[in-house]
């Protein structure tokens, strides 16, 4: 994930060859870590794509995407539907509207506001009336989510928290993103300083 956004930083700097190069590390690490490949086809995608190279962006989005239904993380398949709308907005724009309806919806059922807001904002830019509906019944957390969320309050990495919950790395993977996303938050220290507000002090001490 930290790759992934040091990607997304040296693209806003203009650094695409260097964002595209680091992508393809990531995907490199696809025998060890299919999430770390998914995320490297991803972080490709929108290095070529913002370098003007929209066809090689969107094969390495539909990529990414594939392997983000396969692991069954709805919230960053969301996220690379929106990018492979953008991508597609000018030569495809019915194509665009259908992947971004796809994943306002989605955004919408995980509690996701802000991505929720950057979907139906992009879908207007198009031409697309789309009012917010809020999230259906998943704004509050889950026992265990609200669990994860103290243990990340306290600082704890998924590692960490797998041992202190008896789980596995991979499940304690998705509660992060599934917490994340019905926060609203991008990362876990904004999910941290949740933690005080939704679960109150005494809880995201524990």
């Amino acid at each position: 994930m930290l790759l992934e956004l040091l990607g997304e930083a040296e693209i806003a700097q203009d650094q695409h060859q260097s964002a595209a190069e680091r992508g393809r590390k990531l995907v490199d690490l696809g025998e060890t870590c299919r999430v770390a490949a998914a995320r490297g086809q991803r972080l490709q995608g929108r290095a070529l794509a913002a370098g003007g190279h929209v066809a090689q962006a969107g094969a390495h989005l539909d990529a990414a995407l594939s392997a983000f239904v396969r692991l069954e993380m709805p919230l960053e398949s969301a996220r690379t539907r929106l990018l492979c709308a953008r991508v597609l907005a000018e030569q495809e724009p019915e194509v665009a509207v259908a992947q971004m309806q796809l994943a306002l919806t989605a955004f919408e059922d995980l509690g996701a506001g802000r991505d929720a807001d950057d979907a139906a904002a992009f879908l207007r830019q198009l031409g697309v009336k789309a009012a917010r509906v809020g999230p259906r019944g998943v704004e509050v957390l889950t026992k265990r989510e609200r669990e994860v969320l103290s243990l990340l309050a306290e600082g704890l990495s998924n590692p960490e928290i797998a041992a202190r919950l008896y789980l596995s790395r991979k499940t304690v993977e998705h509660h992060v993103a599934h917490v994340l996303a019905k926060l609203g938050v991008r990362n876990r220290a904004e999910a941290a300083a949740e933690a005080v507000r939704r679960l109150g002090s005494e809880s995201a001490a524990k």
